[in-house]
């Protein structure tokens, strides 16, 4: 498999917060959580906001020759080996444990299973940086950097909010990392919940939760945009539709949001939208792209073989559209197949929905890797 080297560049969201479902109560119990649960923030250090601020803003993880079944192991008994008795018993779980679907974007985070990056010494997240750069691709691991220093911009009258910010992330490891048996990551916090399942060279990610606020911010003199490519390639995929195919895409001119978000695991929307059975060849290669965008947080071969799967069910796939379809438009979408929903949109909260992104990547097939141990397809 391919070295893969991370680029730093210096310093510089139970269910979904909108789960239609549950949104206004969900609403008011995190705005009553805040203000009822005890959280301290951070310390600063030096010049950042948190540790785990500096730490995401400069170490440039190790170098990873192989996204190897092995490799991946290694790296994640090497984090487990940092951390002292307290932390390891918190970072390291059954691999069936309960805690495991109780990921959420809502903060303040409860007490569930993992270990918070804020409770990490220096050393302690350097080896984290290590172990989320061997699990991810570039791409992803961008992800996994970025969207927790994006949080650490988000203030309420010119202060940092409590549940918030770079070190309000957690990780956790299920089972023993092993390059043979089943084992299990997951790095979550308020708008990242990426849900890894292990097994040998295969290897999932379903559900990942990926979102930012800001959609972007400036970085060691550099912008940084955490969720670079999902918007344009889903909308370069509905202007690339005839007249037509856009009429059949289109369900509402008004903007939607997610339904298999956080807590809605099992669930599988009816299918809405276009078929994609008659796309053209240019407009598979554009639904190929949006896929990319969120199958490309896998690393290398494990992506290519994602991928090649989903290819194969382009014919099954349907393509649902909300909103204007221009640039700049406050829209939303869903790509959903036999093993995929995919979906988009921004969000109210924050006055702002083109600032408050939330997207959701699922293979309904094999949530938390549950079909990473039977034979697999040629």
């Amino acid at each position: 498999m391919e070295s893969s080297t991370i680029e730093i560049v210096g310093l510089h969201s139970s269910r979904s917060e909108h789960d239609p479902l549950t949104m206004n109560a969900l609403v008011c119990t995190a705005s009553a959580l805040i203000v009822a649960v005890s959280i301290s923030v951070a310390a600063p250090a030096g010049n950042y906001p948190s540790l785990p601020s500096k730490v995401l803003s400069n170490y440039t993880p190790s170098k990873v020759d192989s996204h190897d079944s092995e490799t991946m192991a290694n790296r994640a008994n090497a984090f487990l080996s940092s951390l002292d008795k307290k932390l390891r018993a918190q970072a390291a779980l059954p691999l069936n444990s309960p805690e495991k679907p109780k990921w959420t974007n809502v903060p303040p985070r409860g007490p569930q299973g993992g270990v918070r990056l804020g409770d990490l010494n220096e050393k302690q997240l350097e080896t984290a940086c290590d172990l989320l750069a061997a699990v991810l691709s570039p791409q992803g691991y961008g992800k996994a950097r970025n969207i927790p220093l994006a949080d650490d911009r988000l203030l309420r009258n010119g202060q940092r909010r409590p549940g918030f910010g770079a070190e309000d992330y957690w990780l956790a490891i299920f089972g023993e990392p092993s390059p043979d048996t089943p084992w299990a990551l997951q790095f979550d916090g308020h708008h990242i919940a990426i849900n890894l399942a292990f097994h040998g060279e295969r290897m999932s990610m379903s559900p990942t939760f990926i979102g930012t606020q800001p959609r972007e911010f400036q970085l060691g003199g550099k912008k940084i945009v955490p969720m670079e490519k999902e918007a344009p390639t889903g909308l370069a995929l509905f202007q690339s539709l005839t007249g037509s195919q856009k009429k059949k895409a289109t369900i509402r001119p008004k903007r939607a949001n997610l339904v298999a978000a956080a807590g809605r695991d099992g669930f599988v929307p009816d299918p809405l939208g276009l078929s994609c059975k008659n796309l053209k060849n240019e407009q598979r290669a554009i639904l190929m792209n949006v896929l990319k965008s969120y199958v490309g947080d896998l690393p290398g071969a494990h992506a290519e073989y994602r991928l090649k799967e989903l290819r194969t069910e382009i014919d099954q796939m349907r393509f649902a559209w909300w909103g204007p379809g221009e640039k700049g438009g406050d829209f939303s979408y869903r790509i959903q197949g036999p093993s995929v929903i995919i979906e988009y949109a921004g969000q109210d909260l924050g006055g702002d929905p083109h600032n408050h992104l939330h997207s959701m990547y699922r293979d309904p097939t094999n949530e938390y890797g549950a079909r990473l141990g039977k034979k697999a397809k040629d």
